[in-house]
């Protein structure tokens, strides 16, 4: 009897240390089906035919259609470059080295992935809407607080996701696993 007992015990154990593996996979991604890089966070198969079951499962779980890896890739940012979370109590300077994409965005989110509802009507800055330096590089700040220059507007309380869309030249499946994405921005804390 005790024999069967531990193995119940020990199956249930399983299925839950399982089930939360898979929960914690799903919403942070695994090394397997996502890449990093400064704080930045990808899907790298998201929209892809041959997506990892991690992926797929991800896909469904948000509801995103997303585009195939070799026209668009979109990046998620949860920390800055210090690892410390996100959170709409402080400033941050994101910069952003000159994008050799066709286009891209940068937008601010919830943590519930609703846009922030703010005075200005202001949403996210993309490759015509931003201003840019003369390297072609751009700097956004992001806060509650008017800021110069670009300012995405936060109003409410609480931690917030940063995504980061580049829009490129249709790329065929081996340059896509080959190359490398373009340098990703700087996400600095500048005060809380």
């Amino acid at each position: 009897m005790t024999f069967f007992l531990r193995f119940v015990v020990f199956v249930l154990i399983a299925i839950m240390l399982g089930l939360g593996m898979t929960s914690l996979s799903l919403s942070t991604g695994s090394a397997l089906a996502t890449k990093s890089e400064r704080g930045w966070k990808s899907w790298k198969n998201a929209g892809h035919i041959d997506a990892d079951p991690y992926t797929r499962a991800y896909i469904a779980k948000t509801g995103q259609l997303p585009f195939p890896p070799q026209i668009a890739q979109t990046y998620y940012a949860l920390y800055d470059n210090a690892h410390r979370r996100l959170h709409t109590s402080c400033t941050y300077l994101i910069e952003g080295p000159p994008v050799e994409a066709k286009w891209w965005t940068l937008a601010v989110y919830d943590y519930d992935g609703k846009i922030f509802e703010n005075p200005v009507k202001r949403y996210s800055f993309n490759a015509e809407s931003a201003m840019v330096r003369f390297d072609g590089g751009f700097h956004i700040y992001v806060s509650q607080t008017p800021q110069p220059e670009n300012w995405l507007p936060v109003s409410s309380q609480g931690p917030f996701i940063l995504v980061y869309r580049l829009y490129r030249k249709t790329f065929t499946d081996e340059q896509v696993t080959k190359k490398l994405d373009v340098p990703m921005p700087m996400i600095k804390r500048v005060n809380c």
